[in-house]
């Protein structure tokens, strides 16, 4: 039983395979009303289906993995399935015009409902029985004779028969899997629906078309859990997708993506195959958690950096690049499909392709030998002992034997050496002879033809299929020839065709040449296709080698590349232990460090919650005494900008690369194993998603909540930020609350944030309770200059993580280096003042400024002159004059504005 079924090849890169086989993987899910689900998926490329272990007491989370992995183009779901499935599905899929709705690393697929009659276990079961014998291999045929020579029972020989039917898929496939059979039969029954719509009933290549050659059975265990917020957030998976609209689709090939800046990305340039880096997608989705697996993979790649070693693995780096993926290269052999297209020529043909893998393999294979202590490694020994290198020989050496490369680019077509068949030499020297029997019958001719007409002959020539003609000029006016076959006796020229001012005819001496040679050309292509079938037919014998070391090496490529950027990033090997602890030293960020000057490292102690019964297999490590390495919990603050963010997805990231098996970016790392990697950063938002942001980032801590375990590590940054302040700080120490109250069962659990008042009100706990629980507080340091004239000297952020709680973020600070305006800045500073003092801010915000206060007192003084005047009842009228006769109200008016403008 495998424990990991393979990602589909071509999901790391739209350019890693050069065949025409469009690659689909039809996947068929179901899930019943108590949770449990079952999967099953055809991958076209490796024509075989795999069928997952049933997942009791599961969640929509099982189903966003099993997206994650194997990346369907089509999901199959049962019309009745539950709501919370089909519209987390939907929501992912394909719409109607050809874009993607959701985004995310889920990859683009179809959605398709089907009847329940398709995911009936007893129809998949039936549909699993009538599957060729020999994919469950040696055991089916045991069960077959044991059922048929059952003498002494009441079984005839058709019960026997279909009795063995009913036992051979039980040699492979777990019949109490019953959702996953179900689910199986659901794709068996598409891909008849397929084969039945896209060829013709006589067809042959129907019979061919989704073949079912293997089946495999899978379980999601022993791999750390990561959902799609996880991938995304830590930036392990980024895909940049091209804008044109035209360019996506449920193909992957075509869709124009293309790895952004991402941990993956790192590694995955430096891989030489395609089936390397698939085998690097495949490692990056599904962190291990075998502890045996992890050590193989960190002690190969100690072996490969061993300085003795270096220039073997260059050569071998060198010679990779030769091998390439095969699978798609035979599936064209296959189907008679010898190059991509006339254009690309031989060199992407199946056998300059082949000729290449044959002396690539046999080069590597002494390569690997002489690696300095690489024969005690798994995949050496798995090279060594599973591949046939004298097989992988023959095929190279019947390929150069055979197959004329030169020729075959000048022809066009595939071509077959001297000396390979005696026949097809003949023909070869016939055809390679007909200028000569060209030139001999042109002279005849001319000697037959009247004087006048032999001016217009231009010659005798041969097309395939049409045989030997006569060409004549033509009349450039009327188009006709300028000679008919006048004046020869019992002679008739019956004319062909007419090009480019030539008209062509079949005449008698035309005629007698056909009856003589026949067809040369037509003969030596059709002899050649035979030939070249047969050679087919040998290589195909030893596909299976093939493909099992095409698939080695490119897991010998994955490794090599996780070497190689051990040594161009500086990373070191890890130390993987049982203990529920993470202790590092010199911890970095992959990526930060590679876009900043310098990069400060950081340590990180933690552990999470012990149990007085160790699981299954653990053996404890240290005393109860001693304590815990480090808190379950370390608290984070600090000023925005300091690194905070940074710090928590490097503590995350070395967690994830040691459980892939690579190196990590620290000076000294021991990694505890670490179950599921659960996060709270980043808020991905969209329009094809219906959430708020703040609800999303409810939606990821209420995920954290109901999945987390001891062994489990939490990352989040800054939650509550999307609500006001009040309720933002609540829900943070609630969060806080719930994983300190877990005991021993507490996980990993690191969090950033800014809401200083939790800890200085007493909201979370006090001194003393923080004292006697398992938490910490740590901040990044800072420099303050308030007295600096330039904003950005005033706050220097260190990078450097201390013990202790920060008091401040420095909001203001950081909006004065970002160009916010100063007077806004201080008027900023002046409420955090009072908000820190619990002062009004009611108050603070109706006090006037200055200049508005100079005006109001202003106002306030000619107010009260105003109403200390005496106004007369009545005044005399005067005469004309514009101007304000002392005494007047007009008069009496400026004076008092003129006595308040002075004042």
């Amino acid at each position: 039983m495998s424990s990991l079924p393979p990602l589909r090849h071509g999901a790391s890169s739209p350019h890693d395979h050069q065949d025409d086989v469009l690659n689909e993987v039809i996947m068929a899910i179901e899930m019943k009303d108590n949770n449990t689900v079952g999967c099953a998926y055809y991958i076209t490329f490796e024509e075989t289906l795999y069928l997952q272990e049933d997942v009791p007491l599961a969640g929509i989370e099982v189903v966003e993995t099993l997206l994650l992995q194997a990346q369907p183009t089509s999901v199959i779901i049962n019309n009745r399935a539950p709501a919370k499935m089909a519209d987390y599905l939907e929501a992912h899929a394909q719409d109607l015009d050809g874009s993607q709705v959701g985004g995310g690393v889920n990859g683009v697929y179809i959605l398709r409902t089907v009847g329940p009659a398709d995911f009936n276990p007893k129809n998949g079961q039936q549909k699993l029985a009538g599957l060729d014998s020999r994919i469950f291999g040696e055991q089916s045929t045991i069960l077959t004779a044991v059922a048929e020579s059952a003498d002494g029972d009441e079984v005839g020989e058709t019960d026997a028969t279909r009795l063995s039917k009913y036992m051979r898929p039980s040699t492979v496939i777990n019949l109490e899997s019953r959702l996953s059979i179900g689910c199986a039969g659901a794709v068996l029954s598409e891909l008849q629906r397929r084969r039945v719509v896209e060829f013709l009933p006589d067809d042959p290549q129907g019979e061919a078309a989704f073949c079912v050659k293997h089946v495999t059975m899978f379980t999601l265990g022993n791999s750390m859990f990561l959902n799609s917020d996880t991938l995304m957030s830590l930036q392990i998976l980024g895909s940049e997708h091209h804008p044109n609209s035209q360019m996506q689709g449920p193909d992957r090939s075509k869709q124009g993506a293309k790895e952004d800046l991402s941990v993956y990305g790192l590694v995955k340039t430096l891989a030489c195959t395609p089936q390397g880096k698939a085998r690097l997608r495949q490692m990056f989705l599904r962190p291990s958690n075998d502890l045996d697996l992890i050590s193989e993979r960190h002690r190969s790649i100690a072996i490969l950096l061993r300085p003795e070693n270096s220039s073997v693995l260059e050569e071998i780096t060198k010679m990779l690049r030769k091998v390439k993926d095969i699978r798609g290269t035979l599936a064209n052999l296959a189907k008679g499909v010898h190059q991509m297209s006339r254009a690309q020529g031989m060199k992407s043909g199946v056998w300059l392709t082949l000729s290449r893998f044959a002396h690539g393999a046999i080069e590597l294979f002494g390569l690997v030998h002489n690696l300095s202590g690489a024969q005690t490694l798994d995949i050496v020994s798995k090279i060594m002992t599973t591949t046939n290198p004298r097989g992988i020989r023959d095929v190279g050496e019947m390929i150069s034997r055979d197959i004329d490369f030169e020729q075959s680019a000048e022809a066009g077509r595939t071509t077959v050496k001297w000396g390979i068949d005696a026949d097809l030499d003949e023909l070869k020297h016939l055809f390679a002879g007909l200028e000569d029997i060209l030139s001999q019958v042109r002279a005849r001719l001319l000697h037959a033809l009247p004087d006048w007409a032999r001016p217009h002959l231009v010659n005798c020539i041969f097309y395939p299929q049409l045989g030997f003609l006569a060409a004549v000029h033509s009349d450039r006016q009327t188009g006709k020839a300028m000679y008919h076959g006048e004046g020869l006796v019992d002679d008739k020229w019956q004319s062909m065709f007419a090009n480019d001012g030539i008209v062509c005819y079949k005449t008698r001496m035309m005629c007698e040449l056909d009856a003589t040679y026949g067809d040369p050309y037509g003969r030596l292509v059709d002899l050649e296709i035979e030939l070249v079938h047969k050679l087919s037919v040998r290589v195909l014998e030893h596909a299976e080698t093939l493909t099992t070391a095409s698939d080695l090496f490119g897991e010998l490529d994955s490794l090599v590349a996780l070497a190689m950027a051990a040594e161009k990033y500086h990373w070191t090997a890890p130390k993987m232990t049982l203990a529920n602890d993470v202790d590092i030293r010199g911890g970095r960020h992959p990526l930060q460090e590679l876009v900043v000057p310098s990069f400060i490292p950081n340590d990180c102690k933690a552990s999470g919650g012990r149990v007085m019964e160790l699981e299954a297999g653990e053996e404890f490590q240290g005393s109860r005494e001693d304590g815990p390495l480090g808190p379950s919990m370390l608290i984070l603050t600090g000023p925005n900008h300091s690194g905070k963010s940074v710090y928590l997805k490097q503590v995350a990231l070395i967690v994830y690369l040691a459980h892939v098996g690579s190196y990590v970016p620290a000076d000294h790392a021991i990694i505890g194993l670490t179950d599921k990697i659960l996060t709270r950063i980043s808020t991905r938002e969209s329009m094809g998603c219906r959430e708020s942001a703040f609800a999303i980032d409810l939606r990821q801590a209420a995920f954290s909540i109901n999945h987390a375990t001891r062994r489990s590590l939490i990352i989040v940054d800054e939650f509550g930020k999307g609500t006001n302040a009040t309720d933002g700080a609540g829900l943070m120490a609630a969060l806080l609350d719930h994983f300190l109250g877990l005991a021993d069962n507490r996980p990993k659990f690191l969090v950033a944030t800014h809401f200083h008042e939790i800890f200085e009100n007493g909201f979370f706990l006090t001194e003393e309770e923080e004292a006697g629980r398992d938490l910490a507080f740590s901040h990044m340091e800072v420099r303050l200059d308030p007295d600096a004239a330039d904003a950005d000297d005033q706050v220097t952020h260190l990078f450097r993580l201390v013990a202790g709680r920060s008091t401040s973020s420095f909001g203001c600070r950081c909006a004065a280096m970002n160009g916010v305006d100063d007077a806004v800045v201080e008027r900023a500073e002046a409420l955090a003042l009072l908000l820190a003092r619990n002062e009004d801010l009611r108050a603070a915000c109706a006090k006037l400024a200055p200049a508005e206060e100079r005006r109001l007192e202003e106002a306030e003084v000619i107010a009260r002159r105003f109403v200390e005047v005496d106004i007369p009842a009545s005044q005399p009228r005067r005469g004309g004059g514009r101007g304000a006769e002392p005494g007047s109200v007009r008069g009496m008016l400026g004076e008092l504005l003129a006595f308040g403008g002075g004042g």
